[in-house]
């Protein structure tokens, strides 16, 4: 970043992305003018502009006038009005991760979070216990930390904390040299095009840390990242798991109403009982790497335990929505079948009630690649309600809907579930058959979540009324 004095404008085409608006807040943190454009207003845009960042909601060429840097996102296309106007002026043009990268090389202790599942999670828990151990790290997060109604910030350590997005390959651009890895599984193949080409990019990514004489923290319970670093030196990797004889491993695990528990043992050593305040196995697992790091590290048990415990969550992931009527909504970002059935597995081993899950499929190219799968990742749910796709922006040669999942259910799995093409039906065909007692919670990475405010909001109402 000393190429980029503080004197000079950043410029954030699509400001209003998760990972944009992280590193505008960290830019403004540390003194730049920022500003951004999008087409639509959201919390993390209205946040910025509290902090001073000018925001445009259009793209036009007039938007980066004043800029000296401009940021893209691989969302962003080459024939953006905004891309256009600052390639012909001849400013330098940086992708997000580069960015993110430069800003992550000023710092000494540099952990990236990648995996398929739990990055978001993962990476803000590994925030929220630094914080705790009054370390005061800088952290850019794929998601809004609720404890600290966040997705970044700038603190005022040597510790950096990001989320590394595999999804475009991106995370390649990073120079981490501590690199926690919790899965690896069949996902973005519109970028990546075959599975070896997409563990040939994480084998890069742990490589790269290994080259650095870092730290890698993989999870010993997916076979194959774990057989990928066999190769590597042992001093340098610390492994966890559920299910294995990891270094750092939980056991005698109980999932209730307050959250998850075990007890953690390391090398061998029961340590002692942990308590969570989130829910399912993929949540231990996902403390478990914190554990990993923090006891390699020297941290004492003691603290990282009472860190973890602070941890309430982010934003989208099992979100506690509103309740009504003895109703419970949840609301989570689960759009990929292992993270849909870990997490309806998660919740109905923690609260054992009657279990409603509405599901938006993601992508048309998704649905398509995993539509062997799906149909069969919702075994824990009592009642199943599945909308029509949605594309994000993606073209549909093939004419694609989500009837498609339904078509390859088995019979016991089809008649639990009931597919509505349009969204804006669901809230009324849940009020006429939801009971007292039930949890609801809306799952995919689109806009599925208003159907559970929608719902929330039309049982205050047969509540004022009745």
């Amino acid at each position: 970043m000393m190429d980029i004095p503080l004197s000079k404008t950043i410029h954030f085409i699509g400001i209003g992305g998760c990972g944009m608006s992280a590193i505008a807040r960290i830019l403004i943190q540390k003194g730049y003018s920022v500003s951004g454009s999008d087409l639509k207003e959201n919390a993390a845009i209205l946040r910025l502009k509290d902090m001073g960042a000018k925001i445009y909601l259009k793209h036009d060429e007039k938007n980066v006038r004043k800029a000296d840097v401009v940021v893209v996102s691989t969302a962003i296309k080459q024939d953006n009005s905004e891309f256009l106007k600052a390639t012909s002026e001849r400013l330098p043009i940086y992708h997000r991760s580069q960015i993110l990268s430069m800003i992550m090389d000023e710092f000494s202790t540099r952990i990236a979070v990648a995996g398929t599942h739990g990055k978001t999670t993962t990476t803000a828990m590994m925030a929220r216990t630094l914080d705790v151990l009054n370390l005061s790290p800088t952290y850019v997060i794929g998601g809004e930390m609720v404890d600290f109604k966040c997705n970044s910030s700038l603190g005022t350590s040597q510790y950096f904390v990001a989320e590394a997005d595999e999804s475009d390959g991106s995370f390649l651009n990073l120079n981490p040299n501590v690199a926690i890895v919790t899965n690896i599984e069949a996902e973005h193949m519109d970028h990546y095009g075959t599975e070896p080409v997409l563990r040939d990019a994480f084998l890069k990514f742990m490589s790269r840390v290994i080259d650095d004489s870092g730290v890698l923290v993989v999870n010993q319970d997916d076979p194959q990242l774990f057989a990928a670093v066999s190769g590597f030196p042992q001093s340098q990797v610390v492994s966890y798991g559920i299910t294995t004889q990891a270094m750092v491993r939980a056991s005698d695990i109980k999932y209730t109403p307050a959250g998850a528990q075990y007890q953690l043992s390391y090398k061998g050593v029961v340590l002692g009982p942990v308590q969570l305040r989130v829910f399912g196995a993929h949540n231990v697992s996902n403390s478990l790497a914190i554990f990993a790091y923090g006891l390699h590290s020297g941290f004492s048990f003691k603290t990282l335990v009472q860190g973890l415990f602070k941890f309430s969550g982010t934003k989208r992931r099992f979100q506690h929505i509103g309740s009504q009527y003895g109703v419970d909504v949840y609301d989570d970002y689960g759009h990929h079948p292992t993270e849909i059935e870990t997490t309806l597995k998660g919740i109905k081993d923690s609260f054992n009630r009657r279990l409603v899950c509405i599901f938006q499929p993601h992508r048309y190219s998704r649905t398509r690649d995993l539509i062997d799968v799906f149909p069969h990742c919702f075994s824990s749910a009592d009642e199943l309600v599945i909308t029509d796709i949605y594309s994000a922006n993606e073209s549909n040669p093939d004419q694609l809907t989500s009837q498609a999942i339904l078509d390859k259910m088995t019979p016991s799995e089809r008649a639990k579930a009931t597919f509505f093409p349009h969204k804006s039906d669901i809230a009324l065909h849940l009020l006429k058959h939801i009971q007292d007692g039930d949890m609801i919670i809306t799952m995919g990475a689109g806009d599925i979540h208003t159907v559970g405010t929608e719902l929330l909001q039309q049982l205050r109402l047969k509540d004022a009324n009745s």
